[in-house]
This record gives C-alpha cells, sequence and structure tokens, in this order.
C-alpha cells in the first residue's frame, strides 16, 4: 500500500522565495499538511516593495536574471513581466565623478571597464589555474598591472588606479562581501551567466505582485505569520514507537519526529521541516537553533560560504537637479581626498562604500544609491534624515554643485540589522573551494533512521546559497525550494506500508 501523502506532516521554516515556492510544489501534489513559519510580518524575505505614490521601490533583489528558468516562466504565466522583453535597468552608469570634483573623460572609464570585463569573461570561462585557488581580487589585479606596464609614463594613470579601486568596490557589492580577495575565482565560472541583453528583467508590477500571486495559489491558513522559530528538535533515530506510526493518520504529539518551538513557547510538529532561513541567520545561530546541533561538515559549509550586506539608499527630491539623459552619478576617490571631502568622510566612514546613485528610469525624481561591506552595516545604525542629507553632501562635493538641496525623503534597506536575515546575499568564498565538499554539505538533509535500513529526511535546507549555479539570484532561491520539495515528492512515492498492518511494521522503500 502507497504512502498516503495528505498524512504527512510538513513545516517550512521562512515565507521568503523558496520557501513558498517549495510549499506550492508540496500543495500541488496532494501534501495537505503543510505550515509555513515565517517571522517576520510578511512574506517574501529579501524581496519587499514598498509602494510609493502610483509606483513602487525594491529595497531588496529587483531583478530576473535571464529567461531559461524556472521563475522566468512562472512570472511569464501570470502575465507578471513587462510587455517587451529588453534592458531597461542598468547599475554603476553615468558620469564617472573624482572626490576632487573632476569628471572623469568617458574613454579612460571604458579602458577600465574594459580590462575588469575581460577579466571576467576569462573567469567565466574558467581561464585560470585550476591546481590553485586563487580571488577574484588577486586575478583582477593581475589584469590590470600588466595593462599598466605597457602605458609608459602615462599622465592618467592615478586616475586608472582610482577607477580600477572603484571597479573593485562594485564587484564586491555584486558579490555581496567585503573583500574581493575572499571570493574565488571558480565561483564566476560556476555562476550561470544569463544573455547579456536579458541580465535586469524587472517585475512589471514589483516583487510584491510575484509575492501575491504565490500566497494566492496556496491553501488557506498555510501562513503564519510573526511565527519566529526559537529550535528545531530533530530526532537522529526513531525509536519502535516513532517507526510504527510514522505517517499514520491517528497521530499524537510523541510520535513525530520533529518539534518546533517557537519564540512564544508555541509548538508545530512535522515528519519533516524545510529550513529556508538565509545563510546569514544560520551562520549567527546555528548553535541554538537546531538539537541536536547540525553535523561538523554541514557547520563548517556554511561558515565557508560569505553571505555580506548590500544596501540600497533612495534619495527622493522634489525636483531633479540632473538632467533628463543622465544616467547616474558613480564615486571614484582619488589618493589624497581633502578639504569638505575629507572632514565628511571621517566623520561618516560609511560614505566610502557607496560606489554611487543610479537615476531611477521610472522615477524622475529619484536616485537609487548602493552601498555594501562594513560601510552598508554601519549606514543601518545612521536615522535616515541624516543619511540623505550625508548623501546629498557627497554629491555636492563630487559634482562640484553647491547648490544640490537636500532630499525631501530618504528611504533605504537595513538588510544586516534584521535579525531574521543578517545579510543580502551569499558568495563563494577561498575555503568554500578548498573543501570540495561545501555545496553537497550545505544542501544534504538531515536524516533520521527508521530501521537497520531506512532512513528518512527530518531537516532539509533550501534558499539561494544552496543552488550549484544560480547562487545569489532569486531565480536560484525559487528553483531551490522546488527541488527540495521535489525530493519529497519523489521519496513519499517510493515508499511502500505494510498492507496488512500498515501501523505495525516500519515502512519500508521499494
Amino acid at each position: 500500500m502507497s504512502l498516503n501523502k495528505g498524512n504527512l506532516h510538513i513545516v517550512i521554516v521562512g515565507a521568503g522565495l523558496a520557501g513558498l515556492a517549495c510549499a506550492l510544489e508540496l500543495s500541488k501534489n496532494n501534501f495537505s499538511k503543510v505550515t509555513i513559519l515565517e517571522a517576520q510580518d510578511r512574506i517574501g524575505g529579501r524581496l519587499y516593495s514598498t509602494n510609493f505614490g502610483d509606483s513602487f521601490l525594491e529595497l531588496g533583489a529587483q531583478w530576473i536574471h535571464g529567461s531559461d528558468n524556472a521563475l522566468f516562466e512562472f512570472l511569464k504565466s501570470h502575465e507578471l513581466l513587462p510587455e517587451e522583453l529588453e534592458e531597461t535597468s542598468f547599475e554603476g552608469e553615468g558620469k564617472f565623478c573624482t572626490s576632487n570634483g573632476k569628471i572623469i573623460p568617458i574613454y579612460i572609464v571604458e579602458e577600465v571597464k574594459k580590462i575588469i570585463n575581460n577579466a571576467k569573461t576569462e573567469l567565466e570561462k574558467g581561464c585560470y589555474d585550476k591546481k590553485s585557488t586563487e580571488s577574484v581580487f588577486s586575478f583582477f589585479s593581475r589584469a590590470f598591472k600588466s595593462h599598466v606596464m605597457k602605458c609608459n609614463n602615462d599622465p592618467d594613470i592615478a586616475l586608472k588606479k582610482a577607477l580600477f579601486n572603484w571597479c573593485v568596490k562594485f564587484e564586491s557589492i555584486d558579490n555581496a562581501c567585503d573583500y574581493l580577495n575572499d571570493i574565488a575565482v571558480q565561483s564566476f565560472t560556476e555562476w550561470d551567466e544569463c544573455p547579456e541583453e536579458l541580465y535586469h528583467i524587472e517585475f512589471s508590477k514589483g516583487s510584491r505582485s510575484l509575492l501575491d500571486t504565490l500566497a494566492s495559489l496556496l491553501p488557506r491558513d498555510i501562513l503564519h505569520l510573526k511565527k519566529p522559530v526559537k529550535t528545531i528538535n530533530w530526532c537522529k533515530n526513531l525509536n519502535a514507537d516513532f517507526s510504527s506510526q510514522l505517517f499514520s493518520e491517528n497521530r499524537s504529539e510523541g510520535t513525530f519526529p520533529v518539534v518546533l518551538e517557537c519564540e512564544n513557547g508555541e509548538k508545530f510538529y512535522a515528519d519533516s521541516v524545510i529550513v529556508t532561513a538565509s545563510v546569514g541567520f544560520l551562520k549567527e545561530n546555528m548553535d541554538t537553533f537546531f538539537s541536536p546541533s547540525l553535523p561538523k561538515n554541514k557547520r563548517e559549509a556554511l561558515q565557508h560560504v560569505a553571505f555580506g550586506t548590500v544596501n540600497k539608499i533612495f534619495l527622493i527630491y522634489d525636483e531633479p537637479f540632473w538632467h533628463a539623459d543622465d544616467l547616474g552619478f558613480q564615486l571614484v576617490w582619488e589618493s589624497e581626498v581633502t578639504g569638505k571631502c575629507e572632514a565628511l568622510s571621517l566623520e561618516n566612514p560609511w560614505i566610502y562604500d557607496i560606489t554611487g546613485f543610479d537615476v531611477l528610469p521610472k522615477s524622475s525624481n529619484i536616485l537609487l544609491g548602493w552601498i555594501g561591506g562594513e560601510g552598508a552595516r554601519l549606514m543601518e545604525t545612521v536615522d535616515e534624515e541624516t543619511v540623505g542629507k550625508v548623501c546629498s553632501d557627497l554629491l555636492r562635493i563630487f559634482l562640484k554643485r553647491p547648490d544640490i538641496p537636500n532630499p525631501s525623503r530618504t528611504i533605504r534597506s537595513c538588510w544586516h540589522s534584521n535579525p531574521y536575515i543578517r545579510g543580502s546575499y551569499s558568495s563563494r568564498t577561498l575555503k568554500y573551494y578548498q573543501k570540495d565538499s561545501s555545496l553537497h554539505d550545505l544542501q544534504h538533509s538531515l536524516y533520521s533512521n527508521c530501521s537497520s535500513k531506512d532512513q528518512w529526511p527530518v531537516v532539509l535546507f533550501a534558499g539561494e546559497a544552496l543552488d550549484e549555479t544560480s547562487f545569489s539570484s532569486a531565480h536560484g532561491a525559487f528553483r531551490s525550494g522546488l527541488k527540495v520539495a521535489e525530493q519529497l515528492i519523489k521519496l513519499s512515492s517510493e515508499i511502500k506500508v505494510n498492507k496488512e498492518n500498515p501501523y505495525s511494521e516500519n515502512y519500508v522503500h521499494t
């Protein structure tokens, strides 16, 4: 007799994209006892649209990268994509301004960008020494130094070095790390690069439209908001009582292999729990979140994945002070900083980690600033009004425009301060690749032994950091949720229960 999937109690920790995708897939396959526990008062995790006037601002993930993935297909089938798929978004473009108020000629900007882009292309093709693990910073530095050596007595060498440092900062933000010398070159090769012309696909109605659609397709009462989990108690070995009642219809609390205790003392019981919490949260809480503790290999794998902070700063002005054809203002720090710029940076050291401000295409009066690393974390400790004022001071200096006003409003993200997230997204470090089994260890479920030969996955893991080739992306999170759901669906279909007395024998795999 086949196992009745409707009797399986599944709890999903986290209502981010991975958790919602997993819950939807399980529900579509007759898993009727699925519960999602979300610590926050909203769904979405690191997808977060906030309304602004007749439009919206994306405080978290804002792009779908490429069309060859399950998330794109879901959005397309529910008419959540723009009518025309084209590159309407950009970042790191526009005027490159120095801390001494100069505009760098575009040919110099393009020359340095070309060096970095060529180096990135080499990495994506796997053109590096496979016998040793090298950092991305080291690889970029060699490419830049090789180019500089060919330019004897170059009068622009100081500007080019400053631009190289800007590129390193930009790539650090793109990889959500404090330092590019922590990130391994292999991560560029493994990332599944999509066509450049479809790299920045936007949600036609904001990421909130995706979340609302996913939630509307789930069974009623499946979502439980403001339910932070304190501890996941899981059983390594199921005794005879567990084994005889596992998956049966009539269950007592003591027969479940997983007990989740929430911060408010409420308990939830499950045959399997799927943990979709961020790597940032797991890094900070892995000593107390699981009982028994995670095995050593999984703890080490978590430690070897970087999980940095990237924040956005929206500066909203009553009227734009820039021209209609301006794309943005990128901030390039020269080696010597003096005067007002020096004073501002000493008082607000976090500003050094801002790469620049992009003009929002759909909002004529809003600039979007990008900040990463330690500066992003420091920025979160400053109130929004001060952030806006300091950013405008910065623009006045770099653009030599004392007439620039303070913004009428500032909105910024605070991903590191969020105790349930603690950062933005993952990247892969040198240590990650020095330990070949890291991805397997990250993905690997925790099993309970039901008999001498059988195991059941009681704790499973999903999230963007666990996707093999699309880590750090929204579609990677979506795919990882589907993958874990498919694992449970497949395993449950392979289980047979003793026909004669289904509740008196251990289940067996067919």
